[in-house]
């Protein structure tokens, strides 16, 4: 049990990132939202502590065994989503949001990412989701149980 009765993760996306909302430890709500819309659900929610994934520690271009015009539109791809966590991590700080930044998943976590099965068995998530929230639900679920130390902008000496 975390001692944050409101956690929210975000998939950074460049299209739609994935949200999830988790209350008093319990998984409430998957979401995609597109950037205006991600603004104003921040906006909404100031009580809550937001745990966006770093997609900065990730490498610009994975080996995926593709040709090189495929490897350089994954690239181009990172980057835009990089931009767009970049533009999230911005605005909570203007915002003066309680966030941490969480790097990608690994283990478990990733799998139930990739598999909704294994993802309803660890979470009882019975409504649809997709790769992104179901991201964003782990990263809110694991994100502040990592003892880091989570505080609000204003509060960071300068």
């Amino acid at each position: 049990m975390t001692k944050y009765p409101l956690v929210v993760g975000i998939d950074p996306d460049l299209v739609k990132s994935g949200v999830a909302v988790v209350k008093d430890g319990v998984l409430t709500d998957l979401k995609n939202l597109n950037f205006s819309e991600l603004r104003g659900f921040i906006k909404a929610h100031p009580q809550a502590v937001f745990v966006l994934e770093d997609v900065e520690i990730n490498k610009p271009v994975f080996d995926r065994k593709v040709n090189a015009q495929a490897n350089l539109r994954i690239a181009q791809n990172v980057g835009m989503v990089k931009g767009v966590a970049r533009l999230i991590a911005e605005y909570l700080t203007e915002q003066d949001c309680l966030f941490t930044m969480m790097r990608p998943l690994t283990g478990h976590a990733k799998h139930a990412k990739k598999n909704a099965d294994y993802f309803r068995l660890l979470t009882g998530w019975e409504g649809r989701s997709n790769e992104d929230n179901r991201d964003a639900a782990m990263l809110a679920i694991h994100g502040v149980l990592q003892g880091k130390l989570i505080v609000r902008p204003s509060e960071v000496p300068h």
